[in-house]
Parts: structure tokens; sequence; C-alpha cells
């Protein structure tokens, strides 16, 4: 995670005495870390840049995680966040003490029947009293999370409040913030926090629906710049397919961080785009169908894709070899971990998938599960421990708990990984035909990409050029 500087400079409001709460948003903080930590393999930031060390700042970020966006937006980024959420959240006694500990500002919505909006005056004061202390405020200015596939219509609020602050000598930074989640309903997967440059507030009151309208257009294409906006999801599959065949060809797609992957994704949107306006709909479908046709054959005989570009020569059969064996030494601390910790992983899994009502709310419902399953059961192994054999060993297993746990995990994926190698080794040794076959269909998708590219590279040079479908 990055480093916080400056991230403390912030004095408080009067009336919510955040230099008292100051160390327990730093314990939250610090516990979105850990959650963060073991919920994804691994959490990338680009933009820091643009996020000033103190001063007042109002961050709008896309929605497509529910609660775990906020969780991980406070583990990414080094300054204390204060999260503007519906006031419904608060009426749950399970997350009312967290928001509290945030100092979160609750706001009414117009479809919340118990609430009336008009009441709001007192959440943006709140949040002007936030700016004028140097606080950093988070918004998700499409009101709700979604699973869609692109950003939905802002709402005006995050405008408003700038607009407002703005209007009273407060000038909070305006910064549009993008989550890109590479698998949600996937455990250990990765995320991808991008911030992007600081959208201009002019000199305007909230209630200049002028003004109101203006910015939040520009904060529109401002999130719409470090998010991934698909038109479909058959559109959004096609351009992770094309990403994929792209990436995996000579092994590549590993080693590649979420923030390149972002681009290459960008690109091919914006390739996709200008294409759609220069192909037939029907080709661009048929090469769909044809790239997921080679995915799906690829998966049925077991084998990744860049695996048809090893060679297996000695040296590459004796590295795998070398560290399957290495792999091997993890074996007896996650074997532990396995006994100690396969229960509550288990249930964590059948609860969460019970608990969500949409792949947005899986990863907040796997947390939540997961924090307090490992708990409980954590917490009952160690007491029983301490009944049945003393305080010292009751203190060993409870320092082994997590060390284990994650050995289990690791030892999982590598598992996986190997197992994997070994099918596609054998695989095309016994059968000597397939290899030749599968990489004959896809130079053939390979053609047809390159035909595609060559016609929109033409068409760019013919309109004074531009930045598509490229490799």
């Amino acid at each position: 995670m990055p480093a916080a500087p400056g991230a403390g400079m912030q004095d408080g409001p009067a009336g919510m005495t955040p230099g008292r709460s100051r160390p327990g948003q730093r314990l939250w903080q610090g516990f979105c870390r850990l959650v963060t930590a073991v919920y994804y393999a691994r959490c990338e930031v680009a933009g820091l840049e643009h996020l000033p060390a103190r001063g007042p700042v109002l961050l709008c970020a896309n929605h497509p995680n529910a609660l775990a966006d906020a969780v991980v937006l406070q583990a990414a980024l080094p300054r204390l966040l204060h999260p503007v959420a519906r006031s419904g959240l608060f009426r749950n006694p399970l997350l009312r003490p967290f928001l509290k500990l945030q100092q979160a500002v609750p706001v009414r919505r117009r479809r919340d029947p118990a609430d009336d909006p008009r009441r709001n005056e007192d959440a943006f004061q709140k949040v002007y009293e936030l700016f004028a202390a140097g606080g950093a405020v988070l918004i998700f200015p499409e009101g709700q999370s979604h699973d869609d596939p692109r950003l939905r219509p802002l709402k005006t609020g995050a405008a408003r409040m700038a607009l407002g602050a703005r209007a009273r000598g407060l000038a909070p930074v305006l910064l549009p913030v993008g989550l890109n989640f590479a698998h949600r309903e996937r455990f250990r997967s990765r995320v991808f926090v991008q911030v992007g440059p600081p959208v201009p507030v002019p000199a305007a009151g909230e209630h200049d629906e002028a003004a109101v309208r203006a910015l939040t257009a520009e904060l529109a294409r401002g999130l719409e710049a470090v998010t991934v906006n698909a038109a479909s999801y058959d559109e959004l599959e096609l351009l992770r397919a094309l990403e994929r065949f792209f990436a995996l060809r000579h092994g590549r797609y590993r080693a590649r961080g979420m923030a390149a992957r972002q681009r290459a994704l960008k690109r091919l949107a914006e390739g996709h785009a200008r294409l759609r306006a220069l192909v037939d709909d029907r080709r661009l479908a048929a090469l769909r169908r044809r790239l997921l046709q080679f995915e799906r054959l690829c998966r049925h005989l077991g084998i990744r894709d860049h695996e048809l570009g090893v060679e297996y020569r000695p040296a590459v059969v004796t590295r795998f070899v070398l560290r399957s064996l290495g792999v091997l030494l993890v074996l007896p601390v996650a074997a532990w971990g396995w006994v100690t910790s396969g229960v509550p992983s288990w249930l964590t899994r059948r609860l969460s998938a019970r608990l969500a009502r949409g792949p947005d709310q899986f990863d907040t419902a796997a947390m939540a599960a997961g924090l307090v399953l490992f708990a409980l059961w954590w917490g009952a192994e160690v007491t029983l421990a301490w009944i049945l054999a003393g305080p010292a060993p009751a203190l060993g297993l409870a320092a082994s708990l997590p060390p284990s746990a994650a050995a289990a995990a690791f030892f999982r994926r590598e598992r996986e990984r190997i197992t994997d190698s070994v099918r596609a080794f054998v695989l095309f040794t016994r059968r000597r035909r397939l290899k030749p076959e599968l990489l004959a269909r896809r130079r053939m998708l390979e053609r047809e990409l390159a035909r595609l590219i060559r016609l929109l590279r033409r068409h760019e040079l013919e309109a004074g050029g531009g930045h598509g479908l490229q490799r």
C-alpha cells in the first residue's frame, strides 16, 4: 500500500471532534488495509500525484462493489476519508459504529421512503466543515452500487458540494477516482485504483442549475477516463477476450500489472467504438464468437492460452521442477492452515453466495462473513487450546493461524498452476497434432484482427491520426 505523506494534517471541524477520533480513523485505515491485503491478491494505485497531501479534497468514485468500494479506497489512498453515505446505513446497528468512526456524512435520498432529501442542508454543512478543516470527503456520485458495465448517470450532489464549498471560499480539489476490479466474486482477485486529474470547479453557487449540470457533466467525463465503459456485457466480454488474447500470446499476462491492463482495455474500447462505425456488426459478432470459442476450447482441454507458446526445452522443464519442489516446502504449514482454517473458509464461500443479492455485493458479503466466521472460529480454537493445554500453547496457536491460512491459500494457487502446466505438457506430448492445430486457429484469429487493425489505422490516417485498436 502507498505511504501516507501528510495524511494526518487535517484538523477537525467544530462539532465533529475529529482531533479525538483521529486515532480511531487511523485504526480504521489500518483495518481496511488488512482486509484489502487479505481479500485481494493485489491492489494497484495510479495517479496519486493528483491527490494533495493536505487540504480539502472531494473524491468522486464509481460504485461497482457496494461497501467494499469504501474499504478499498481507504486502504489504497493515504488520506483519511470521510465517506458520504445514505442515511439508511446509519440505522443499521452493525454498520453505525464503523460509520461513526469514519465521521461519515449521512445524506437522504429521494428513493428512500423514510427520508426527505430537502433535509440535506445539515449534510452539506457537515461537508463544508470537513473542507474547512482540510478534510478529504468521499462520495459516489452514481448514487448506488450496481453491476452495469458502464457508469450510470451521475447525481448532482457532488457538483453542488464542490460549488457550495467554492462559494464559501473553501475551494476543495475535485478528483475523479476509478475503481476497476479484475474479477468480482473471486477471492484473491486484483483491483486497480486510478486517481484522475482534478476537475476545475467554477465560481458559482450550489443553486446555479446551469453550473451544476455543467460540472456534473465534466465530472462524468473525468470518471469515464479512469474506468472502462462498455456499451454492453457482450462488448465488455469481447474487450477482455481481446486483451487476454494479446497479453497471453508470449506468456506475459502474469507479469502485466493492472495499470497496463487498464490502458490496454481503454485503447481496445476506443478502437472498438470506431470499428463499429466502419465494420458491419455481424463481422464483429463473428470475431467475438470465434475468439470466445477458441478460449472455451482451450479451457475444455484444460490448458491456458499462453501455454501454446511454451517450448519444453530442458532449461524450462528444470526451472519448473525446481519451483514445484520449492512449493512443496510450504506443504506442512499449508496443511496446518487447512486443519485450522478450512471450515471458516468453506463457510465464508457458502454464506457470501447466499447473502449477496448481486455481483456488486459479493465482495462485501464475503468480507463481512469472513471477518465474523474467522474471528469466531479462531477465537474458539484458541480458547479451547487455552483450556486444554494452557496459555503458552494457546498463544502459539494464535500466532500460527494467520500465516498458516495464507500458506494454504498460496499452496492452493500454486497447485492449480502446477496441475495446469503438467496437464498441458502431458496433453501435448500424447497428442502431438493438437498444438499445431490450436496454433493454426490462433493464427486465423490473428489474421482477422490484423485486417481490422489495418482498416482502423488507414481510416485514422485519412482522418488525421489517433490511437485505436493497437497491440
